[in-house]
Parts: C-alpha cells; sequence; structure tokens
C-alpha cells in the first residue's frame, strides 16, 4: 500500500509539472532597437598663432620629455633651486 501511495504522488507531481510547463509563457526574445550611427565629427581647421608654434617645437618630444619639462615649470614656478632646475633642464638636452 505505501508503494501504491508513493507510485501516486510520484505520478500527481509529474503531472503538475508538466502542467505548469505548459501553462508557462515562453520567454519572448526581442531583438534590440538598432543603434543609430552617429557621424563623425568634423576636423577643426588649425588657427594660425601661437599653437602652431608650440606644435611645431614640441612636436618630436616623447613623454617622457614632455613629463620633464612640466616638472621643470612646477619646480620653477614654486621656486625650486636653481641648481635642481639646471640639473632637469641638462637632462632634458
Amino acid at each position: 500500500m505505501a508503494e501504491r501511495s508513493f507510485d501516486a504522488m510520484r505520478q500527481d507531481a509529474i503531472r503538475r509539472s508538466r502542467e505548469m510547463q505548459r501553462r508557462a509563457v515562453p520567454p519572448v526574445q526581442e531583438t534590440p532597437p538598432p543603434v543609430p550611427e552617429i557621424p563623425a565629427p568634423p576636423e577643426k581647421p588649425q588657427k594660425p598663432g601661437l599653437d602652431l608654434g608650440l606644435q611645431g617645437l614640441l612636436s618630436d618630444w616623447d613623454a617622457e620629455k614632455l613629463a620633464l619639462a612640466g616638472l621643470l615649470w612646477v619646480l620653477y614656478r614654486e621656486g625650486a633651486d636653481p641648481a635642481l632646475l639646471l640639473a632637469l633642464a641638462y637632462i632634458l638636452l
């Protein structure tokens, strides 16, 4: 009798599970809306003047030299020791 009860419960569980699966709504697969293409901004013409002179002067410097020049400028503005400033300037050469 216990086996019969166990089998009945198992069959009932299987039936309920199938019924729930049948009632479940399958997930709707939505395609995402197309992403509009963003046009590239127009290139700005270079202004003649100081920018071109400074750009021409610093165009062949690498990141290391630019960092040293920036450090030299900051230390100069802070009133650092002239010997330190000369040493950094020598390294820049």
